[in-house]
């Protein structure tokens, strides 16, 4: 079973002291995330949400991800770190723990729970879980795989089930 150990604070350095910032999902956040919307591969623009993007590459456990979520969760403060800052302590943390699963579990533990993002988080699994009724009949079968795919890191990040939502 995957320890439960979820890292929500960064020690930033700023070149002159080091100071701790908490990750916080706020409409600063959500704000932030639009930057890393994506077009869709049939051009249309911004149609997948950042939230998704973000989500999804956590899910895959991309540390490109993990840097994402905490420029959007450090964007409520006044004098946000810049990504170079994050970098820096985001790769100091995974060089001193040797894992990203702390940091995984953190951001994925802040979209799932807090009151902002919540609803959202549920709404992805229910899509997600929607998704082969409305893919192509040749293509149902690689979209459930994709899902289970999505399913099992989760379980392997987090220790749990996703939002159990069962086809009918």
């Amino acid at each position: 079973m995957t320890e439960f150990n979820p890292i929500t604070t960064l020690k930033i350095n700023d070149g002159e002291k080091d100071y701790e910032v908490e990750a916080k999902v706020t409409f600063a956040f959500d704000r932030k995330a639009e930057k890393f919307s994506e077009d869709s591969q049939d051009g249309r623009k911004g149609a997948m949400p950042g939230f998704n993007v973000i989500f999804n590459g956590l899910l895959e456990s991309r540390n490109k991800a993990i840097l994402q979520f905490w420029e959007c969760a450090t964007a409520y403060l006044k004098n946000p770190p810049t990504r170079e800052q994050l970098e820096k302590a985001i790769d100091d943390f995974i060089t001193e723990n040797e894992d990203t699963l702390p940091l995984l579990q953190g951001a994925l533990d802040k979209l799932n729970n807090s009151g902002f993002f919540k609803r959202e988080s549920r709404s992805y699994w229910m899509t997600l879980n929607k998704a082969p009724n409305m893919a192509k009949s040749e293509d149902k079968e690689m979209t459930k795989a994709g899902i289970e795919m999505m399913k099992e890191n989760y379980k392997e990040i987090m220790g749990a089930e996703p939002y159990t939502i069962t086809q009918k």
